[in-house]
C-alpha cells in the first residue's frame, strides 16, 4: 500500500499572561494643588496644574508655594519631563561645565540627555537655570513624543503673526506642536521666544496626557485622549484609547500586554523588554513608533493575517533605537496555530520586521506526492517560495509563487528524503508591483519516518 509523505506547515502564535487584578490610575502624590497657597480655582490654568500636581509631574517651589505664573527653567522642564516618562538612566553629562554634581537637577539634566530631549547650549555648557523659552519647551516636548516632523511640515501657521520670530532649528517642532493641536498659542501670537510659565506647561501636558497609569494591573475601560504607562505588568483589555499609547520609560524591562484593543494614535514605545510589549488578537492601530534607548524592546504583534497588518499599519525604529540590535517590530502569522516556530527577521519596505515561518516539516518514507499548506494572507504580494538543504543548498522541492491571496495545498519533493533528520532552509521571496520588496530566511528540520503520524498508511 502506497504511504504517503505529509508536509505540515505550523505557525507560532504569542501568548500572554492575563493579570488577574482590576486597577485603576491612580495618583503619584498626595499633595493637591489647593495645598499651595498662591493656586487660583478661578485661573485658566487650574484644571492643568492641578492634574500636574496630582500626577506628580509639578512640585511646589517650596511646601506653601507652587508660583503657577513663575518662569520654567531649563532643570525644572527637564525634571518634569523625566517625571512624566518615569525615566530612570542616566547620560554621562560631565562635558557641561555648569551642572554641578551637588545641585539638584544634576540627575535630571543626565536622564534627559539619555532619553534625547535634552542639548547643551554649547558643547560644554547646559544653562539649567536660565529660563526656557516657549519655542524651546516645544522642541523638548516634540523629542519626548517622537513626532514625525515631515508629516508635518506643511502645518499652516499664518494665524499666527508673529511666526516669522520662529528660529529656523525650531520651525519643525513648532510646526509640529501646532499640526498635532498641543499648541495653541496666546491668541494669535504664538510668543516663541518669550519665557513659557511653569502654568503653560503644565497646560501643553493636559493638553498632551489624558492619563497616567501608574498602577500595575487590568485596565478595560475606554480612555479618551492620550495615555502614558509607567510602570510594568499593565494589561489593557477591550478598550479603545482616543489619542497616542505611550510606553513610558519607567516600564523598563517590563511586560505591557494590549488585548484587543484600539488605538486610534499611535503606539509609542520608550520602555519595554524584549519580551514585553505584545498587542494580541483584536488590537488595531496605525502606527507604532519604538524610541526606546536604554537597552533592547520587541513590540509583538500577533494577529489574524501577518502581511495584511504590515501592509496597514506604518512602523518606525528611531535611529537610536535601532542602534540597540535586538530592537524589532515582530508581526506574527497566526493562521494556522499549532507551536512555537523560530522568528526571522527581514528589512520590508524600510521598516524592521519579523514573521514567523515554519520550524519543521515532517514526511514518510515513501511516496513521492506531499500534502502541503501555504497561504499568502497578503492583499497586495506575491511570494516565491524556495525550500533548500543546508549541506548542499540543493532544492528539496520545486520552487513555486503565490499569487497575492491565494494558496497552495500539494507539492512534490524533488530528492526522496532518508529515514531521519535534514536541516534545510526556506526562503521566502516578497514582490509588490514587480518590484522584490524583502526575503525573509529560516531554518528548519525535516523529520522523516516509516510511519508518522501512525494513522497515515
Amino acid at each position: 500500500m502506497k504511504k504517503k509523505r505529509i508536509l505540515a506547515l505550523f505557525l507560532a502564535a504569542v501568548s500572554c499572561l492575563s493579570l488577574a487584578v482590576s486597577a485603576s490610575a491612580a495618583s503619584a502624590t498626595t499633595r493637591k494643588a489647593t495645598d499651595f497657597k498662591d493656586y487660583d480655582r478661578t485661573a485658566w490654568y487650574a484644571e492643568a496644574v492641578s492634574a500636574a500636581v496630582d500626577n506628580g509631574l509639578l512640585y511646589g517651589k517650596s511646601s506653601t508655594i507652587i508660583d503657577p505664573n513663575g518662569d520654567m527653567t531649563r532643570a525644572e522642564m527637564a525634571a518634569i519631563i523625566n517625571r512624566s516618562f518615569g525615566c530612570y538612566k542616566q547620560a554621562d553629562i560631565s562635558q557641561y561645565k555648569d551642572v554641578a554634581k551637588s545641585k539638584w537637577y544634576y540627575k535630571d539634566v543626565g536622564l534627559a540627555v539619555q532619553m534625547g530631549t535634552y542639548n547643551g547650549r554649547s558643547s560644554s555648557t547646559m544653562a539649567p537655570d536660565a529660563p526656557i523659552s516657549r519655542q524651546e519647551a516645544m522642541t523638548v516636548v516634540a523629542r519626548a513624543l517622537e513626532l514625525d516632523y515631515d508629516s508635518y511640515s506643511k502645518t499652516d501657521l499664518s494665524a499666527f503673526t508673529d511666526r516669522s520670530e520662529i528660529s529656523n532649528w525650531a520651525l519643525p517642532y513648532v510646526r509640529a506642536m501646532v499640526g498635532a493641536d498641543y499648541i495653541h498659542g496666546r491668541g494669535k501670537v504664538l510668543a516663541p521666544l518669550d519665557n513659557i510659565t511653569r502654568a503653560e506647561f503644565a497646560q501643553i501636558f493636559a493638553n498632551i496626557i489624558g492619563t497616567y497609569i501608574v498602577s500595575k494591573g487590568t485596565y478595560d475601560k475606554d480612555i479618551k485622549g492620550s495615555v502614558l504607562i509607567r510602570t510594568d505588568d499593565v494589561e489593557l483589555k477591550n478598550l479603545t484609547v482616543d489619542g497616542d499609547l505611550i510606553i513610558g520609560c519607567g516600564v523598563a524591562d517590563g511586560k505591557i500586554t494590549l488585548d484587543n484593543v484600539t488605538v486610534k494614535g499611535r503606539l509609542l514605545v520608550w520602555g519595554g523588554g524584549t519580551k514585553a510589549v505584545y498587542c494580541n488578537a483584536g488590537t488595531n492601530m496605525p502606527a507604532v513608533v519604538v524610541a526606546r534607548v536604554d537597552d533592547a524592546v520587541k513590540v509583538i504583534y500577533d494577529r489574524d493575517s501577518t502581511l495584511a497588518v504590515i501592509d496597514t499599519i506604518k512602523t518606525r525604529i528611531t535611529e537610536r533605537a535601532k542602534q540597540n540590535k535586538e530592537t524589532e517590530i515582530i508581526f506574527y502569522d497566526v493562521s494556522g496555530l499549532r507551536e512555537a516556530q523560530k522568528q526571522l527577521n527581514a528589512i520590508v519596505a524600510g521598516s524592521q520586521l519579523s514573521v514567523v515561518a515554519p520550524a519543521h516539516l515532517y514526511a514518510i518514507v515513501g511516496a513521492t506526492d506531499v500534502k502541503a499548506e501555504f497561504t499568502n494572507n497578503s492583499k497586495s504580494d506575491t511570494y516565491k517560495i524556495e525550500i533548500r538543504r543546508n549541506k548542499d543548498n540543493a532544492l528539496i522541492a520545486d520552487a513555486f509563487e503565490l499569487a497575492a491571496g491565494k494558496s497552495i495545498s500539494a507539492l512534490t519533493l524533488l530528492d526522496a528524503p532518508e529515514f531521519g533528520n535534514v536541516d534545510c532552509t526556506v526562503t521566502v521571496t516578497a514582490y509588490r508591483d514587480g518590484k522584490q520588496i524583502g526575503t525573509l530566511n529560516t531554518e528548519l528540520t525535516l523529520h522523516t519516518a516509516y510511519l508518522w503520524p501512525k494513522e497515515v498508511q
